[in-house]
């Protein structure tokens, strides 16, 4: 059996490597210079951090994990989000106790599948938190707190887009595992090298074309033509929107609805090296509640980076942002120096843009109000050589690295299987 993957990512690489471990000739094509798509190590002043997906969500009983645990790759906690947490006001001013205490409450309270209960399957994420705010009588300060940080931090990063945009029913079929949060040591790059080691890919060789059929699929790249029995297409739902791959015979009208009712989020994140650590030890996690929610959350990820590092989550679709990538990071800076004071000069510091990468087109998939989870679930054979995998695919785990990679293995034990 003879494969092409197309797209050399988490989901891509896993399903490559589990094929060619039960006797296919597998190649992967990837439109980059590097492998690893979403994922991304890069170096800041000596020290690699994760751009892109940084943690395993809820290790315990995730796949992912255990496949990690499998093949000997370490990782160390990096607790709940709630954990050694400060949340400051517009000013900088420290949020008073009571309403921080609601805020951490609600990031474990808060299930939208309760909303939902309530309120039908077509209410929106911004429905189902009133509806929490409501429930739990939440009054002045704390729900102002709760709506904030449900609705800019849960809803605007992580899942990332407005929350009168995003589907609670969609939101509701996410499944977290318990564990709270791991990082992998080195970062993410220790399970992309691992992936992809001894498999043949071609790197910066965008695919064009894919022809396929009950006979096998023709993968028309930038240099080539290559016959396979089957191909399994893995890029992101944003890169089969903007259709810079073209179908033959086209897709299924099922495909064609998902595609068009998915969307990718908008999240971002500015990493912040310095020479010293500056602010107090017990700080793990900051939120600033302000109108322009223009950086609403930061993480010291000092103890996974070996240097001192303040990451920042934004998402410059919610909020007034400059394009320009110097002017974000001053806003950065201005939003560090408002809630801790005028630290030093940073020594080292990286602005992603998935929003412009041409074969990312944003973070990761989320299920928008008016879509439904099986707009995810109708991913698979298309027909007997053509197969469809990403994190895009896996409704319960959608918008996680875990995803793209019980994606990736399902991919391939479909073309075992068949």
């Amino acid at each position: 059996m003879r494969v092409v993957v197309v797209g050399a990512g988490v989901s891509g690489l896993t399903c490559a490597r589990e094929l060619r471990q039960a006797g296919a000739a597998v190649t992967v094509v990837e439109a980059r210079d590097r492998v690893g798509g979403r994922i991304w190590t890069g170096e800041i002043a000596g020290s690699a951090v994760d751009l892109g997906g940084a943690w395993i969500h809820g290790p315990l009983a995730n796949p992912l994990a255990e496949y990690c645990r499998e093949v000997g790759l370490r990782w160390a906690s990096d607790g709940a989000w709630g954990s050694r947490m400060q949340v400051h006001t517009e000013d900088g001013s420290l949020l008073s106790h009571t309403a921080t205490t609601s805020v951490v409450t609600a990031w474990s309270d808060f299930d939208p599948a309760e909303a939902v209960a309530a309120l039908g399957a077509g209410v929106t994420f911004a429905d189902a938190i009133e509806w929490y705010i409501a429930d739990r009588t939440l009054a002045g300060e704390p729900a102002e707190a709760v709506r904030f940080s449900l609705s800019w931090l849960e809803a605007g990063l992580n899942i990332g887009s407005h929350p009168n945009s995003i589907s609670a029913t969609g939101a509701a079929a996410y499944q977290l595992h318990a564990g709270g949060n791991v990082v992998l040591d080195g970062g993410y790059r220790a399970l992309i090298d691992h992936l992809a080691e001894d498999l043949e890919i071609s790197l910066e060789e965008p695919v064009l074309a894919v022809e396929h059929g009950p006979a096998g699929a023709i993968v028309s790249t930038s240099r080539r033509s290559i016959r396979a029995d089957h191909v399994v297409v893995t890029v992101p739902i944003g890169v089969l929107q903007r259709r810079l791959i073209v179908f033959d015979p086209p897709l299924p009208a099922r495909i064609e609805r998902s595609i068009a009712n998915l969307e990718l989020s908008t999240v971002e994140k500015v990493v912040i090296r310095y020479r010293e650590r500056w602010w107090p030890e017990d700080i793990r996690r900051l939120v600033h509640i302000t109108d322009a929610h223009r950086f609403p959350a930061w993480m010291d990820l000092s103890a996974h980076v070996a240097a001192p590092t303040l990451v920042g989550l934004f998402n410059p679709a919610l909020a007034p942002m400059p394009d320009d990538q110097g002017s974000r990071f001053e806003l950065a800076i201005e939003s560090i120096t408002t809630m801790l004071g005028k630290g030093p000069k940073p020594i080292g510091a990286m602005v992603t843009d998935w929003r412009n990468d041409p074969y990312a087109a944003g973070a990761y998939s989320y299920i928008p109000a008016g879509a439904q989870a099986s707009d995810m679930s109708s991913f698979g054979h298309v027909d007997g050589a053509l197969v469809f995998a990403g994190e895009h695919t896996v409704v319960e785990y959608h918008g996680t690295v875990h995803a793209a990679f019980v994606s990736g293995r399902r991919a391939a034990e479909r073309l075992i299987g068949a």
